[in-house]
């Protein structure tokens, strides 16, 4: 087992030493300053990837012991809200429980894209306003 002296100069740094089979520390008391060894290291840690899910919200969690451990992943869906409607009209109420101001794509019942008139009511309704009236589909995230 190796030893090591620390010793001090006043007001400046704090020099080790290591020598054989002698360990002195010149310091004040509540300045000493230990130092050990970290031994020899270990096997390398083996990281699986284990389950992949999806849910509201993206979490990781690291299970088993070093140096063999599985990472497991959850990914977050895409929240989202789809309005069909049925009856043709030139503004369609969307109520929704998304909050804030989510994207808006419209698409017809022929299952083409339409542009309108978007208007966010609250942070849980959305109007959207045509030049022509159809049905359709409109799809919030």
């Amino acid at each position: 087992m190796s030893t090591i002296e620390v010793t001090r100069t006043p007001n400046r740094y704090i020099t080790v030493t290591q020598q054989k089979n002698l360990s002195t520390v010149v310091a004040p008391a509540e300045q000493v300053l230990e130092v050990s060894d970290p031994g020899v290291a270990g096997p390398p840690n083996v990281l699986t990837i284990g389950t992949v899910t999806t849910a509201t919200e993206a979490s990781a969690t690291i299970t088993g012991v070093a140096p063999n451990q599985v990472l497991n992943l959850v990914y977050p869906t895409a929240v989202r809200h789809i309005h069909t409607q049925g009856t043709v009209s030139t503004a369609w109420t969307i109520n929704h429980a998304l909050g804030g101001y989510p994207s808006v794509t419209i698409v017809d019942s022929a299952k083409t894209v339409v542009v309108g008139e978007i208007n966010y009511i609250s942070t849980t309704q959305v109007v959207v306003n045509f030049t022509s009236a159809f049905s359709g589909f409109a799809y919030l995230t």
